[in-house]
C-alpha cells in the first residue's frame, strides 16, 4: 500500500510536469453564440472548465470582483477558465457595456493564475490554492483599466489596458509582488504597495541553510521542511508617475488611500446622498461578527439611528433618487436569505422590498437598483442588473450560457434545528432521472451551500456530476459555531467549541438530521450513504466515522486528528492548540487519552468498518500518516493519494479533475458495486482491499 502512495505521487508529478509545457487552449475562453443543440449529461469536465469571475468559493471574497466605470456605463472584470489538459488557466480582462444592447470587449488576454497568500500563525505570506481576487480599477476619465497580473512565474506587476480594447501594457517592473494599488485622484499616477523585506527575509533563510535551520516558531513541518519568514512584514508604498514612469516614496496621505473602500467596486459601509446626508453601517465594538451592523444616518450634527429590528445585520447602504436609504441584510433561516430594505430616516420601520436565497456578490448601486454578480443553486455566477422594488432583472453578462444545455438534478432546500438550538440548511439534489419511490445512494457534500452548487467548500466533490451518475446529494451548510453563541473572543470560542467536542457534535447532528430526512422520505438508501469533506468538513466526516452509524463510505480532503498533532504543526501552532484545550504531546493522563479516543482514528483502527479515500495536498499529507499506517496494519480499506505542489485548497485543474473523477468512481465501487472500466489498476487495488478486510469489518459492502 505504501507503494501505491509513492506511485500516485510520482505519476501526478510526471503528469503535472508534462502538462506544464503545453499551452492551454484558450479559443473558447469567451462565451460564443449558442447554437441550438440537444441537452446532454453534465460530466466532471464541465465543472472544471466553468468560466469564473472571481474566486470559485463565493464566501472567500464578495467585493472587488468587478468594478463600474466612473460614468456608470461599463463594468470590468477578469474571466478565468481552467484547462485540465494543460493543467493551466486562460485569463482575460473584459469590459461590458451596461447600456441596452451593449456588448463585451476583451481588453487584455494572458497572464498566470495568481494565488492568494496571507500571514497565519506566525508565518508570513503562506501560499494557498485560493485565487487572488483581481480587482480592476478605472482611471478617473474612464479611458484606462488597471489590474494586477503575473507572467512567467515573475513578480505580480501592474498592468493597464485601454477600456475600448485599443491595447494593453505592463506599467511596472518590480522585483517584488505588488500587493495592492490605487489610482490617484488626478489619474496621473498610481499608488502601489510591495513587501521587499519579505524577499530579504527569504534570502536570509537561504543563507541560514548553510549552517542548518534553527527549529523555532518559524516552522510548520506539515507545510514545509524550511522555516517561514516571520510577520509582520512591512509594506513599502510608492507612487508611479504614469507619464515619466518614475517612482517616489508615497506620502502618508497617499499611503492612507490603500485602505479606502469604493462603492464602484462593491466595497463600502457608508455613502453620502446628493443633499449631504450620510448613511452608514455602525458595527458595535468588540464584536467578531462583521455583519452585526446597524443602519444610521448622519445629517449635519444629528445622528438618526434606525431602531427597527430590520435595520440590524445591515450592510451596503445606498440612496435612492427619492432620498430614502436602501440596504442589504442577511436574514431568514440560518441567515440563508439576502433581503433588500428601504428606510425613510426617522420612520419606525424599514420595509422589505426583495428577498432571495440566491447569492449576491459585489453589488454596486445603479440608480435605485443594483448591479451584482449573482449565483443560484443551479445557476453559475453571472452579472445582473435588478430592481428591488419590482424584482425585475436583466442579465448583463453570462460567462457560461452552455450550462443551460446540461442535465441537472432538481434541488430542494431543507431546514433543520439541532438540539443545541442552532439552525442549519441543506440542499437536497435529486439524481437526474429521479423516480419517486426508488431509493438511491446519497453523498453528503460540505460545508457551505450558499450560491451555485459546484463542489462544496474546496470544490473537490462535484455535486451535479454525482447527480448525473445516479446519486442523490445532500449539500450541507454547517450551523453557526457553538462557541460564538456566548463569547466575542475567538480563543474562548474555540475552547467552548472543543469542550466535550460540542461544536463537532452540533455539526454532525445537523448533518444527520438532513440525512435522516432524505431516508425518511424514501429517497436515500440507508445502507448506501457516503460523506465527503475538506477542512472543517473533513473534521466532521472524521468525527462521523467514529460517532455515527449512518455512513458507509468516506472521501476526505483533510485528515487526520492524532496525538502527534503538536509535533507536525510546529511550536507556534502547538501553543495555540494547547490554549484551546488540546492535550500536550507528553500528556499521558487518562483525560488526554479520552480526548484522543474521541477524535483519532488510530485507537480505533481495528474497529473502523468503512472504506476511506484520502486525496490530500503534499503540504498536509504528513498529518494523515499515523492514522493511515494504523489502519493498514489492520488491513482496513484506506487509500491515500498525494497531490504535488498543492495546498489546503487545491488550485491545479488537472488535480481538480482527477479528484472529481476518483471520488465518483470510489463511491460507485463501494456503494453500488460498479467497477469503473478506465480505472483498472486502482479497481484491482480496491478489490484487494476488500479481500484483505477481515469479515467482521466488512459492513460497507454493497
Amino acid at each position: 500500500m505504501v507503494g501505491v502512495t509513492r506511485i500516485a505521487l510520482a505519476a501526478a508529478s510526471i503528469a503535472a510536469s508534462s502538462a506544464a509545457h503545453a499551452a492551454p487552449d484558450c479559443r473558447d475562453l469567451m462565451p460564443g453564440r449558442e447554437a441550438p443543440s440537444p441537452s446532454r449529461a453534465l460530466v466532471p469536465e464541465d465543472l472544471v472548465r466553468l468560466r469564473d469571475i472571481g474566486p470559485v468559493d463565493p464566501l472567500q471574497q464578495s467585493a472587488g470582483l468587478f468594478s463600474i466605470s466612473p460614468d456608470g456605463t461599463r463594468a470590468a472584470f477578469q474571466v478565468r477558465r481552467a484547462d485540465p489538459v494543460s493543467n493551466d488557466y486562460c485569463l482575460a480582462m473584459v469590459v461590458v457595456d451596461l447600456r441596452p444592447g451593449g456588448g463585451s470587449t476583451v481588453v487584455d488576454r494572458g497572464g498566470e493564475f495568481v494565488r492568494l497568500t496571507f500571514d497565519f500563525r506566525g508565518k508570513a505570506a503562506l501560499q494557498t490554492g485560493w485565487a487572488l481576487p483581481i480587482t480592476p480599477r478605472w482611471s478617473p476619465d474612464g479611458r484606462w483599466i488597471f489590474w494586477l497580473r503575473r507572467d512567467s512565474g515573475g513578480a505580480v506587476q501592474l498592468w493597464r489596458a485601454r477600456s475600448d480594447g485599443g491595447g494593453s501594457e505592463r506599467v511596472t517592473a518590480c522585483l517584488d509582488d505588488i500587493d495592492d494599488f490605487r489610482i490617484a485622484a488626478d489619474g496621473r499616477s498610481v499608488i502601489f504597495a510591495t513587501r521587499p523585506e519579505l524577499r530579504a527575509a527569504r534570502t536570509a533563510i537561504d543563507a541560514e541553510a548553510r549552517s542548518g535551520f534553527h527549529y523555532d516558531d518559524r516552522f510548520a513541518p506539515n507545510l514545509s521542511n524550511r522555516p517561514f519568514a516571520k510577520p509582520p512584514v512591512p509594506r513599502q508604498v510608492d507612487v508611479l508617475d504614469l507619464a515619466s514612469r518614475t517612482t517616489r516614496t508615497a506620502t502618508p496621505a497617499e499611503v492612507a488611500t490603500l485602505n479606502a473602500t469604493d462603492v464602484q467596486e462593491g466595497a463600502w459601509t457608508e455613502i453620502t446622498s446628493p443633499t449631504g446626508d450620510q448613511a452608514a453601517i455602525e458595527v458595535p465594538a468588540h464584536t467578531i461578527d462583521p455583519t452585526a451592523g446597524r443602519l444610521v444616518v448622519h445629517r449635519g450634527d444629528r445622528t438618526i439611528a434606525c431602531s427597527a429590528a430590520e435595520c440590524a445585520n445591515a450592510s451596503q447602504p445606498w440612496w435612492t433618487r427619492a432620498g430614502t436609504a436602501r440596504f442589504l441584510r442577511r436574514e431568514g433561516w440560518a441567515n440563508s436569505a439576502t433581503a433588500i430594505y428601504e428606510w425613510q430616516p426617522g420612520e419606525a420601520h424599514a420595509h422589505r422590498l426583495y428577498a432571495t436565497d440566491d447569492f449576491l456578490l459585489g453589488c454596486v448601486p445603479a440608480g435605485d437598483g443594483l448591479i451584482c454578480l449573482r449565483e443560484a443553486s443551479l445557476q453559475p455566477r453571472r452579472l445582473e442588473r435588478f430592481e428591488p422594488a419590482s424584482g425585475r432583472s436583466e442579465v448583463l453578462f453570462d460567462p457560461n450560457p452552455e450550462y443551460r444545455r446540461l442535465t441537472l438534478g432538481h434541488v430542494e432546500r431543507l431546514r433543520s434545528r439541532n438540539s443545541f438550538g442552532l439552525e442549519s440548511i441543506s440542499d437536497l439534489v435529486l439524481p437526474v432521472g429521479y423516480v419517486a419511490g426508488k431509493r438511491y445512494p446519497l453523498i453528503v457534500v460540505q460545508y457551505s451551500t450558499r450560491g451555485f452548487l459546484r463542489g462544496g467548500t474546496g470544490d473537490d466533490y462535484p455535486i451535479q456530476a454525482f447527480a448525473n451518475r445516479g446519486f442523490a446529494v445532500l449539500s450541507v451548510q454547517r450551523p453557526r459555531a457553538v462557541g460564538l453563541l456566548s463569547t466575542t473572543d475567538f480563543v474562548e470560542a474555540d475552547r467552548i467549541n472543543l469542550k466535550d467536542f460540542a461544536d463537532r457534535r452540533s455539526t454532525l447532528e445537523s448533518v444527520e438530521i438532513a440525512v435522516r430526512a432524505a431516508i425518511d422520505r424514501g429517497i436515500a438508501d440507508p445502507a448506501r450513504i457516503g460523506i465527503t469533506g475538506l477542512s472543517d468538513g473533513g473534521s466532521t466526516a472524521g468525527f462521523a466515522l467514529l460517532h455515527s452509524k449512518l455512513f458507509s463510505a468516506f472521501a476526505m480532503s483533510s485528515c487526520c486528528y492524532d496525538s502527534n498533532q503538536a509535533m507536525r504543526v510546529g511550536p507556534a501552532a502547538a501553543r495555540e492548540f494547547q490554549a484551546e484545550g488540546y492535550p500536550r504531546l507528553t500528556d499521558d493522563s487518562q483525560a488526554a487519552m479520552d480526548f484522543w479516543n474521541r477524535i483519532s482514528f488510530t485507537p480505533h483502527a481495528r474497529q473502523i468498518r468503512a472504506p476511506i479515500l484520502l486525496q490530500l495536498p503534499d503540504d498536509e499529507y504528513l498529518g494523515s500518516l499515523q492514522s493511515v499506517t494504523a489502519l493498514r496494519e489492520f488491513h482496513r480499506p484506506v487509500e491515500l493519494y498525494v497531490f504535488p505542489d498543492e495546498h489546503h485548497v487545491k488550485w491545479q485543474p488537472a488535480h481538480r479533475l482527477a479528484i472529481y473523477k476518483r471520488s465518483i468512481d470510489w463511491f460507485d465501487y463501494w456503494l453500488n458495486g460498479i467497477r469503473a472500466p478506465d480505472r483498472k489498476d486502482e479497481i484491482d487495488d480496491w478489490d484487494r482491499l476488500r479481500r484483505e478486510m477481515p469479515p467482521e469489518a466488512g459492513t460497507s459492502r454493497p
